[in-house]
Order: C-alpha cells, then sequence, then structure tokens
C-alpha cells in the first residue's frame, strides 16, 4: 500500500500507519525504510482480531487531512489517485467520495462500488474528515458497509460523489 502512495502523480498525501503490537518490528522497519515524512507510525497496544477496524478507527481519529480514508497494508491506488481524489473533492466539498476498485475475492475482477452496504470496501471511499469523526467504525467483519450506511442517516444532506473510474485494488 505505502508503494502505492509512493508512486502517486500528485505528493499531496499523508499515511497513518496504525500498528498493532504482535508486527510493530517488522512494520517499524518497512516504515522507515521509506524515509518520507509524509508516513507516520503509530503503534497500538495489543492485537484487535477485527480485520483491522480497530487500528483504522485509531487512525481515523488522529488524523487531520481534510479527506480519510481507511484502508489495509493489502490493498493498492493506482498512480493517479490523489490527483483525481483533489479533483472530485475541490468541485464542491462532498461529504464522502467513491471510486471503483479490482477485488481479490472476485477473481480480481471488476467491482463497480456502491455508497451501500455490501457494496462497497473500505478503501474504496474517502469522508470528509469533520464528518468521518462523528462516525465510529464497528469492528465486525461489514464495518465498512456499515460506516457508509451511518454516513447516509446521520448526514443525508451531505453529497456523496463518485469517480467514474478504477482507481483501488483489493488484494
Amino acid at each position: 500500500m505505502l508503494a502505492s502512495l509512493m508512486a502517486q502523480t500528485d505528493g499531496d498525501w499523508k499515511a497513518n500507519v496504525v500498528v498493532d503490537d504482535t508486527q510493530s518490528e517488522r512494520i517499524s522497519g518497512i516504515v522507515s525504510s521509506f524515509n518520507d515524512p509524509r508516513i507516520y507510525c503509530t503503534f497500538m497496544d495489543k492485537r484487535y482480531n477485527n480485520w483491522g477496524h480497530t487500528p483504522r478507527e485509531f487512525g481515523k481519529q488522529m488524523s487531520d487531512a481534510q479527506y480519510i480514508i481507511m484502508t489495509g497494508d493489502d490493498n493498492y491506488y493506482t498512480p493517479n489517485f490523489v490527483f483525481e481524489l483533489k479533483n472530485k473533492a475541490t468541485l464542491n466539498y462532498p461529504g464522502m467520495i467513491y471510486w471503483d476498485m479490482v477485488h481479490s475475492h472476485f477473481n480480481y475482477s471488476y467491482f463497480k462500488c456502491v455508497p451501500a452496504g455490501g457494496q462497497i470496501d473500505m478503501g474504496a471511499f474517502a469522508t470528509r474528515k469533520d464528518l468521518a469523526h462523528q462516525i465510529k467504525l464497528g469492528t465486525d467483519f461489514a464495518a465498512d458497509g456499515w460506516f457508509v450506511e451511518d454516513f447516509k442517516k446521520r448526514f443525508p444532506l451531505e453529497k456523496i460523489v463518485k469517480i467514474e473510474k478504477v482507481l483501488f485494488v483489493h488484494n
């Protein structure tokens, strides 16, 4: 995932890497090898076995970026991802932006994302910080879909817009 950020055509991004205690030394070494001040690393006090949702929630709450994406270390973004996201965000400052993806659970085939439970992956949408901080990410397998559904209930007047491109690969 970090390598795909390093390959971005637009370098205006930050990554908060949140690590549970079972992998801290290995991950710390990987993060340090990038030697990039845009990458921050935080270590949690214990291992949470909930598909990475507790570390994502922690990272979301500590983020100060305008838009927040909660993704995993096994995901990749196309080199034009940051450029496309920034362009869409500046059009009308939407509450949520999403895009299509290629998904490993479907033999690496095209997955048309929809902002609904079971129709989107955590790494395929960005939420405006002021709104994301008001929603707690659940800890069950379907937490990504529940997050989107909670967003729609809490903020029915906020715009949800789509970038009509595949920008993400879930590995």
